[in-house]
């Protein structure tokens, strides 16, 4: 198998989480989502949501998604026991989109000098797809790195990062079929990919301008030697392992394979769930992240 194909594998999590979902299906019981607050890190403006009391909790996004993607159910949910803080990573959502070469450390330093700016002094970092890959990393560099904020505990949640060998469709699509085949991975349950959903979608990634961002990802031979492979081992704060047990895109075997080379960490799967748990099965997903960092 080609050093390019492998690379265009191990990121297919990345992309997952591309708007798969209209925005109104993340209200809690129609309850409005946080307003967006800025904060200007290494000269770029960065949009954020900064809701709830108590232990630090940042949650970080997957590629081609933005925080109302990925955690616009949970943000009220977890905001009720933990002061959550979530970003649009760079180069997505409303945050800056510069034309640079992005790569996983690029997020990694973003993501340490997003916490220096907000005056966070530790943090548990839950990463879903890309996310986990950056908050996986992230965690590895902050336990050597006094430069960087600490992390207390880990939650990667159908995480990338691992070398994978299985196809995946274009995850940078500019067509409507395009679209359809990501969120029939994207999603076990296929009510959901309906055509409404396909067409906003597509219309929101296009709104947004991240095809740039992502395809810079993608193509990034950088990434090859980002790989968390044969790393995890330096991994040494508490743990959560969080996979949808019918992930089509990165599936479940990766999930074990964090679960095992992660010392101690605790691995819960989520019954016909895809690759989102926190958008296809939030009570779950909620459930088990509560149980972890209580």
């Amino acid at each position: 198998m080609s050093a390019k194909l492998n690379l265009v594998f191990a990121l297919m999590a990345t992309m997952l989480v591309i708007p798969p979902f209209g925005q109104p299906a993340f209200g809690q019981a129609g309850a409005p989502l946080p307003q967006d607050k800025t904060v200007v890190v290494l000269g770029q403006t960065l949009h954020y949501w900064d809701v709830g009391s108590g232990p630090i909790m940042v949650l970080v996004h997957g590629l081609g998604s933005r925080k109302e993607n990925d955690w616009g159910r949970a943000v009220g949910p977890l905001s009720q026991k933990y002061h959550v803080i979530a970003p649009d990573q760079l180069g997505f959502g409303q945050s800056d989109k510069p034309v640079i070469d992005y790569n996983i450390q690029t997020y990694v330093d973003f993501l340490n000098e997003f916490l220096h700016e907000l005056k966070i002094e530790k943090a548990t970092l839950v990463g879903e797809s890309l996310g986990g890959w950056i908050s996986a990393l992230y965690t590895l560099e902050a336990s050597t790195d006094k430069r960087m904020v600490p992390v207390e505990r880990l939650v990667l949640v159908d995480a990338a990062g691992l070398q994978q060998d299985k196809p995946i469709p274009d995850l940078n699509p500019s067509t409507l079929a395009a679209q359809r085949k990501v969120l029939e991975v994207v999603f076990y349950n296929s009510s959901w990919v309906t055509d409404d959903l396909v067409k906003k979608d597509l219309a929101e990634r296009i709104h947004s301008n991240i095809s740039y961002t992502v395809h810079s990802i993608l193509s990034n031979p950088a990434l090859a030697s980002e790989r968390l492979d044969g790393k995890l081992g330096g991994i040494h704060v508490p743990t959560l392992v969080i996979w949808g047990k019918q992930d089509a895109l990165l599936p479940i075997a990766s999930g074990e394979r964090y679960s095992k080379e992660i010392a101690g960490a605790k691995f819960v799967t989520v019954d016909q769930c895809g690759h989102v748990p926190p958008v296809e099965k939030i009570a779950e997903f909620v459930a088990a992240v509560e149980d972890f960092a209580k």
